[in-house]
């Protein structure tokens, strides 16, 4: 792996931030897994993927819970000279950055705000904030440490049979239902908290469908 020491204007070095080494190591998951192709929806799903587990491995290192975690990728990156946070808010997207040479953050955290461009293989980077803010709203949901349940539900998901190479965000949604009732039963806190957290980003599910 290869990373960047930044410019010293907008970027410190990459290494700084341990949400974005793990995301790039998790594209190599991703990559033997789902295999999701980089362009659109499924595109966004593997930004998302990376996104939802580089935060994981930073919770985990720092014991934070769901609730005193940032959800922030990329803490510590920009320079003091750039007003922001971090690259992304997997928690609040859209707020990470607003900066006079950047911009705003643009990223949309529901389907109301899909953005379609041919821009960035189709807005990978852009509309990974639906998925990323779903997984947020799971591991609100549940509680405690996201890595536990929410992380072993996305993670039977990536591993799992439901899912092709252009696996759309409804089709990722509904393969998460599937992995959430596998693992700890319909009508669980689990399924449930799958089922509001894509309703919370504009993606609602069938129930019947999953449990078929």
């Amino acid at each position: 792996m290869v990373f960047g020491d930044g410019d010293g204007e907008v970027f410190n070095r990459f290494t700084l931030s341990l949400s974005v080494i793990a995301h790039e190591l998790t594209h190599g998951v991703t990559q033997y897994t789902a295999n999701l192709v980089y362009q659109g929806q499924s595109g966004a799903l593997n930004e998302s993927v990376s996104d939802v587990f580089g935060a994981l491995v930073e919770q985990f290192a720092t014991g934070q819970d769901t609730a005193s975690a940032s959800w922030l990728i990329g803490a510590g990156l920009f320079t003091d000279e750039v007003q922001g946070e971090a690259l992304r808010s997997m928690k609040a997207p859209g707020t990470a950055y607003d900066d006079d040479v950047l911009g705003k953050d643009p990223q949309p955290g529901s389907m109301d705000d899909y953005i379609d461009t041919e821009e960035d293989n189709g807005g990978v980077h852009l509309n990974s904030g639906i998925p990323n803010r779903a997984f947020y709203l799971v591991a609100d949901a549940i509680g405690g440490f996201a890595w536990e349940a929410p992380g072993q539900i996305w993670y039977d998901t990536l591993t799992g049979p439901d899912l092709t190479a252009t696996t759309t965000f409804a089709g990722f949604a509904l393969a998460t239902q599937t992995a959430a009732i596998a693992r700890y039963g319909q009508g669980s806190l689990e399924h449930e908290a799958v089922r509001s957290g894509w309703d919370g980003v504009g993606l609602t599910l069938d129930p019947v469908r999953a449990a078929s």
